[in-house]
């Protein structure tokens, strides 16, 4: 039975080992200290529940100890930690984008790119500790459904086939938050205002033409709210334009397409990859070669009318995408200020202002 613990302890610090240096590999700004601490509990809980000579108060205390040290190392994958100098990673993204089920897998290869870091749980806890939640890490649970991969990659994919030919129609839908009264729901889509529907851009520039002097709108859910005057008391209006048709879009492979991936996906992620699955859905749709054998990376918001808007975390996500061996950076025209020093080496720099800036560009 000894020899028989002693295999499995060396089996678990192989594995823990192994997987050490995977994550060392795929995210190097991952500290090494770090990782050979989750290396280095374990291995110390196992040692000193399998010494039987030590006095029972070490063997029942070091354990948990290690343990509770091991989960408070973990990162909590659905909060965004609020560092001063986030990382950015890069991310393939051809082979991993399904269109309707079809797998798309373009020639050349493209990066999606991020930036930031899950907190772990000991940021967490002590940022309850500290202060609340201004204090703390960023729930991604509650965010704009403007910024969940559910909405804003579908709307991205829109965006590329349109521009490739195909016959999409969209609708759109309205979130609404940061009310001005307190009566107000905090975040909510609207689906009537006065008992006027839309589904269309023009549809909600009537309804915006029509508000009087006392207004009511219903929410999704259930639940109607009056307010007062000509316009809408909310701080922020998103309208989110959707494929009317039934188009399927999912992004980050096979894992995506489980049920925890597919939880994930309503998180509020981020939507700065719309320009990557714009063009990428675009050279699905064109059968345009636009890579010609490079490696392309980029970043932008995709807007349904096909202009780039800006993102967070450029030179962390260049850094990435330099590291990473691309060849080509796309990002937002307005924010080419923030890598005026930036040292790409051989990487070429390209600021765009639309998905046709970054065809014409690639195609170039």
């Amino acid at each position: 039975m000894r020899a028989v613990r002693r295999r499995a302890g060396w089996v678990v610090l192989a594995l823990a080992l192994a997987a050490a240096i995977l994550v060392h590999r795929r995210f190097e700004w991952v500290p090494v200290p770090y990782l050979a601490t989750f290396v280095a509990l374990p291995a110390l809980g196992w040692r000193t529940w399998a010494w039987r000579a030590a006095p029972r108060s070490v063997r029942w205390s070091v354990p948990p100890a290690a343990a509770l040290a091991l989960v408070a190392l973990l990162p909590v994958p659905w909060m965004t930690a609020n560092v001063a100098d986030p990382p950015g990673n890069a991310w393939r993204l051809d082979g991993r984008v399904s269109i309707n089920g079809d797998r798309v897998d373009p020639p050349g290869t493209w990066y999606w790119l991020t930036v930031g870091r899950p907190p772990i749980v000991a940021e967490l806890v002590r940022g309850w500790i500290s202060g609340g939640p201004a204090a703390g890490p960023t729930s991604l649970l509650a965010g704009r459904r403007a910024t969940r991969p559910t909405f804003s990659e579908p709307a991205a994919a829109a965006v590329g086939l349109r521009r490739a030919g195909w016959p999409l129609s969209t609708r759109i839908v309205v979130e609404v938050s940061e009310p001005h009264d307190e009566r107000l729901p905090a975040r909510a889509m609207l689906v009537q205002v006065n008992d006027l529907a839309f589904t269309t851009r023009d549809d909600w520039v009537s309804v915006l033409e029509h508000l009087r002097d006392v207004n009511t709108f219903s929410v999704l859910g259930g639940g109607t709210f009056e307010f007062v005057g000509t316009a809408l008391p909310f701080g922020r209006i998103d309208i989110i334009e959707l494929p009317a048709d039934d188009l399927d879009v999912i992004v980050g492979g096979a894992l995506a397409e489980t049920l925890p991936g597919s939880w994930y996906r309503n998180l509020s992620l981020g939507a700065s990859h719309g320009l990557m699955v714009a063009l990428v859905a675009y050279v699905h749709g064109s059968g345009d070669d636009l890579a010609r054998g490079r490696a392309i990376a980029g970043t932008g918001k995709m807007s349904s009318d096909g202009t780039v808007g800006g993102v967070g975390g450029l030179h962390a996500k260049a850094t990435a995408a330099r590291d990473i061996g691309a060849d080509v950076l796309l990002f937002p025209a307005h924010q080419a200020g923030q890598l005026d020093h930036f040292d790409a080496r051989s990487m070429r720099l390209i600021p765009v202002v639309s998905l046709d800036d970054a065809i014409d560009a690639l195609a170039g």
